[in-house]
Protein backbone atom coordinates (compact mmCIF):
# COMPACT_ATOMS: atom_id res chain seq x y z
CA UNK A 1 0.00 0.00 0.00
CA UNK A 2 2.89 2.79 -1.03
CA UNK A 3 5.80 3.13 0.71
CA UNK A 4 4.09 3.69 4.34
CA UNK A 5 3.66 0.12 4.58
CA UNK A 6 0.15 0.82 4.72
CA UNK A 7 0.26 2.82 7.68
CA UNK A 8 -1.93 6.16 7.24
CA UNK A 9 -0.25 9.38 7.58
CA UNK A 10 -0.96 12.40 9.41
CA UNK A 11 -1.66 14.65 5.89
CA UNK A 12 -4.40 11.35 5.35
CA UNK A 13 -5.57 11.06 8.87
CA UNK A 14 -6.12 15.07 8.69
CA UNK A 15 -7.87 14.95 4.90
CA UNK A 16 -10.42 12.00 6.74
CA UNK A 17 -10.95 14.04 9.98
CA UNK A 18 -11.88 17.56 8.14
CA UNK A 19 -14.27 16.06 5.50
CA UNK A 20 -15.77 13.66 8.23
CA UNK A 21 -16.52 17.35 10.53
CA UNK A 22 -17.72 18.78 7.16
CA UNK A 23 -20.13 16.51 6.71
CA UNK A 24 -21.32 16.39 10.28
CA UNK A 25 -21.63 20.22 9.97
CA UNK A 26 -24.27 19.46 7.15
CA UNK A 27 -25.66 16.79 8.40
CA UNK A 28 -26.62 18.88 11.47
CA UNK A 29 -27.22 21.90 9.65
CA UNK A 30 -29.84 20.28 7.46
CA UNK A 31 -31.56 18.86 10.28
CA UNK A 32 -31.73 22.62 12.16
CA UNK A 33 -33.35 23.67 8.89
CA UNK A 34 -35.94 21.42 8.24
CA UNK A 35 -36.74 21.24 11.69
CA UNK A 36 -37.08 25.33 11.89
CA UNK A 37 -39.24 25.14 8.93
CA UNK A 38 -41.15 22.42 9.97
CA UNK A 39 -44.84 23.68 10.18
CA UNK A 40 -48.07 22.44 9.36
CA UNK A 41 -52.02 23.50 9.71
CA UNK A 42 -54.57 20.70 9.93
CA UNK A 43 -58.22 20.69 10.87
CA UNK A 44 -59.86 18.12 13.28
CA UNK A 45 -63.62 18.11 13.50
CA UNK A 46 -63.71 21.47 12.04
CA UNK A 47 -60.82 22.85 14.80
CA UNK A 48 -57.99 24.42 12.84
CA UNK A 49 -54.75 23.98 14.93
CA UNK A 50 -51.03 24.22 13.79
CA UNK A 51 -48.43 21.87 14.06
CA UNK A 52 -45.08 23.39 14.40
CA UNK A 53 -41.88 23.00 16.07
CA UNK A 54 -41.82 25.27 18.81
CA UNK A 55 -44.18 23.83 20.28
CA UNK A 56 -42.13 21.20 21.67
CA UNK A 57 -39.29 21.97 24.05
CA UNK A 58 -37.71 18.63 22.75
CA UNK A 59 -37.46 20.08 19.30
CA UNK A 60 -36.48 23.19 20.28
CA UNK A 61 -34.01 21.64 21.79
CA UNK A 62 -32.62 19.38 18.66
CA UNK A 63 -32.54 23.02 17.33
CA UNK A 64 -30.23 24.60 19.54
CA UNK A 65 -27.94 21.59 19.80
CA UNK A 66 -27.78 21.31 15.98
CA UNK A 67 -26.65 24.94 16.15
CA UNK A 68 -24.11 24.37 18.81
CA UNK A 69 -22.78 21.09 17.58
CA UNK A 70 -22.10 22.69 13.97
CA UNK A 71 -20.33 25.66 15.99
CA UNK A 72 -18.24 23.43 17.88
CA UNK A 73 -17.61 21.23 14.59
CA UNK A 74 -16.46 24.02 13.06
CA UNK A 75 -13.89 25.32 16.08
CA UNK A 76 -12.60 21.67 15.66
CA UNK A 77 -12.19 21.65 11.92
CA UNK A 78 -9.81 24.39 12.73
CA UNK A 79 -8.07 23.25 15.75
CA UNK A 80 -7.48 19.85 14.04
CA UNK A 81 -5.34 21.51 11.27
CA UNK A 82 -3.61 22.83 14.35
CA UNK A 83 -3.61 19.54 16.24
CA UNK A 84 -1.41 17.87 12.97
CA UNK A 85 1.00 20.47 13.30
CA UNK A 86 0.98 20.36 17.91
CA UNK A 87 0.60 17.36 19.55
CA UNK A 88 -0.30 18.52 22.79
CA UNK A 89 -3.94 19.68 21.01
CA UNK A 90 -5.12 16.24 20.44
CA UNK A 91 -6.77 15.81 23.74
CA UNK A 92 -8.49 19.09 23.94
CA UNK A 93 -9.89 18.02 20.19
CA UNK A 94 -10.72 14.87 21.62
CA UNK A 95 -12.83 16.54 24.49
CA UNK A 96 -14.69 18.73 21.89
CA UNK A 97 -15.50 15.92 19.91
CA UNK A 98 -17.20 14.10 23.03
CA UNK A 99 -19.17 17.05 24.03
CA UNK A 100 -20.44 17.52 20.46
CA UNK A 101 -21.48 13.76 20.65
CA UNK A 102 -23.04 13.84 23.48
CA UNK A 103 -24.75 16.92 22.84
CA UNK A 104 -26.08 14.90 19.52
CA UNK A 105 -27.20 11.78 21.12
CA UNK A 106 -29.01 13.49 23.77
CA UNK A 107 -30.65 16.34 21.33
CA UNK A 108 -31.85 13.68 18.79
CA UNK A 109 -33.15 10.74 21.79
CA UNK A 110 -35.24 13.87 22.95
CA UNK A 111 -36.45 14.80 19.92
CA UNK A 112 -37.26 10.78 18.47
CA UNK A 113 -38.90 10.35 22.12
CA UNK A 114 -41.33 13.20 21.10
CA UNK A 115 -41.78 11.87 17.76
CA UNK A 116 -42.75 8.34 18.74
CA UNK A 117 -45.55 10.01 21.19
CA UNK A 118 -46.92 12.20 17.89
CA UNK A 119 -46.69 9.21 15.89
CA UNK A 120 -48.47 6.59 17.92
CA UNK A 121 -49.87 8.72 20.89
CA UNK A 122 -49.64 7.62 24.58
CA UNK A 123 -52.61 5.65 25.32
CA UNK A 124 -51.79 5.64 29.22
CA UNK A 125 -51.56 9.57 29.22
CA UNK A 126 -54.44 9.65 26.99
CA UNK A 127 -52.44 11.60 24.39
CA UNK A 128 -53.27 10.44 20.84
CA UNK A 129 -51.50 10.29 17.86
CA UNK A 130 -51.49 13.84 15.62
CA UNK A 131 -49.00 12.23 12.21
CA UNK A 132 -52.72 11.01 10.74
CA UNK A 133 -54.12 14.57 10.33
CA UNK A 134 -50.48 16.55 9.99
CA UNK A 135 -48.47 14.47 7.70
CA UNK A 136 -46.35 16.60 6.21
CA UNK A 137 -45.19 17.92 9.24
CA UNK A 138 -44.23 14.32 10.80
CA UNK A 139 -42.55 13.23 7.52
CA UNK A 140 -40.27 16.15 7.60
CA UNK A 141 -39.62 15.82 11.41
CA UNK A 142 -38.46 12.73 10.51
CA UNK A 143 -36.04 13.60 8.08
CA UNK A 144 -34.55 15.79 10.60
CA UNK A 145 -34.18 13.31 13.01
CA UNK A 146 -32.64 11.58 10.03
CA UNK A 147 -30.11 13.80 9.52
CA UNK A 148 -29.92 14.19 12.93
CA UNK A 149 -28.59 10.85 13.73
CA UNK A 150 -26.30 11.13 10.85
CA UNK A 151 -24.66 13.62 12.59
CA UNK A 152 -24.18 11.83 15.51
CA UNK A 153 -23.00 8.87 13.90
CA UNK A 154 -19.96 10.89 12.32
CA UNK A 155 -19.32 12.58 15.60
CA UNK A 156 -19.16 9.28 17.11
CA UNK A 157 -16.84 8.06 14.33
CA UNK A 158 -14.71 11.58 14.92
CA UNK A 159 -14.52 10.79 18.78
CA UNK A 160 -13.05 7.22 18.63
CA UNK A 161 -10.75 8.45 16.01
CA UNK A 162 -9.52 11.54 18.05
CA UNK A 163 -9.37 9.32 20.98
CA UNK A 164 -7.50 7.12 19.57
CA UNK A 165 -4.91 9.76 18.32
CA UNK A 166 -4.64 11.38 21.80
CA UNK A 167 -4.04 7.67 22.79
CA UNK A 168 -0.96 7.96 20.49
CA UNK A 169 0.92 11.49 22.04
Amino acid sequence: MGDNGGKRTPSMNLAVQLSMRVLAIGTALASMGLMITNREVASVYGIAFEAKYSDSSAFRYLVYADIAISAVTLFTLVWACLAVRRGGLVFALFFFDLLATLTAMSAFSAATSEGYIGKYGNTHAGWLPICGYVHGYCNRGTLSLAFSFASFLLLFILTVLSASAARHH
